[in-house]
């Protein structure tokens, strides 16, 4: 049983379908004037693209003790996947971005804030040697 948690996109998303619909607009009414349109549809046509290719990610920690990361819409990208065992600590930056270290290196994943922490924890269930930073600082340090 796979386990899915949203990725939290920003307000990137709003800004490009905003710009996406200008240059629409923009379109539009060049076209109506009997103007060149051919820059027009070009731009679009990238903006579309573009959001394409940045939206919608999803975390799955899969049976085999992977957290893959799955690009929903994404056009020229393969879903990444690191292990579980690989994975030194985590700590959360903000109220939905979460860095995991690695062996070797680091992600930093934006999470959506409702599931970060069920994500921790079944990130802490699957590898108990992970460290959580900001868990236990009531104990003293050696």
């Amino acid at each position: 049983m796979e386990k899915k948690f949203k990725a939290d996109n920003g307000a990137g998303n709003i800004f490009w379908g905003f710009a996406a619909v200008i240059l629409l607009a923009l379109y539009i009414y060049r076209y109506k004037q009997g103007e060149e349109v051919w820059y027009s549809i070009f731009y679009f046509v990238f903006i579309l693209l573009f959001m394409l290719s940045t939206t919608i990610r999803e975390y799955v920690i899969t049976d085999l003790n992977f957290l893959e990361i799955r690009y929903v819409l994404k056009i020229f990208s393969k879903n990444r996947r690191f292990a579980i065992g690989d994975m030194v600590a985590m700590k959360k930056i903000k109220k939905n971005r979460l860095r995991i270290d690695k062996v070797r290196g680091f992600e930093v994943l934006s999470v959506r804030e409702s599931d970060i922490d069920a994500l921790i924890a079944e990130l802490k269930e699957r590898n108990p040697r992970i460290i959580v930073a900001g868990e236990n600082d009531d104990q003293p340090k050696p």
